[in-house]
């Protein structure tokens, strides 16, 4: 959205980390995990060597489970867990720089997902309630992976929000 605003007519933030400027999405993510930053440190990998910064992190399937997946039908977990990969780290500690007239042209819409337990509900509100966008939209029933959990209430959101002029 920075660098091609003209190129979007529309970004939708689907339960995730919409930053502010200056912002990482870490300091969001840091939030939510409060006392938990602790056990996370036993799942970050040293892509570049154990005497270099930690370069991601992957939990484990029962953690992933009941963080992504948790209204998630078994089959669609099951094929998600197969695809799961480490979680960069570079990406989530950058500082975000954004601007007023690149950035804040796009419009911007969220969707929240309501019984979302790795990006709470509450993070959630209060994301859009720091920077907020054109409009926001909820999923009731949703865990932080609708397209499995709710993808009928997905669809017909998104469409909404598509045909909006």
């Amino acid at each position: 959205m920075e660098l091609l605003p003209q190129k979007i007519s529309k970004a939708i933030f689907l339960c995730a980390t919409m930053v502010s400027n200056g912002q990482r999405p870490f300091d969001i993510l840091k939030e939510e995990l409060g006392s938990a930053q602790d056990l996370l440190s036993k799942y970050l990998i040293y892509g570049n060597g154990a005497d270099k910064a930690p370069t991601g992190f992957m939990l484990e399937k029962q953690q992933m489970k009941a963080l992504y997946f948790n209204k998630s039908p078994a089959k669609d977990v099951a094929l998600a867990m197969v695809s799961m990969r480490p979680i960069p780290l570079g990406p989530i500690m950058e500082k975000l720089s954004l601007t007023p007239e690149k950035y804040g042209a796009t419009r911007r819409y969220y969707i929240q997902t309501l019984e979302d337990h790795s990006l709470s509900p509450d993070a959630q509100e209060k994301l859009v309630r720091e920077n907020p966008p054109e409009g926001v939209y909820k999923i009731k029933g949703s865990d932080h992976c609708p397209f499995f959990s709710k993808p009928q209430s997905l669809h017909k959101t998104m469409l909404e929000i598509a045909q909006k002029p």
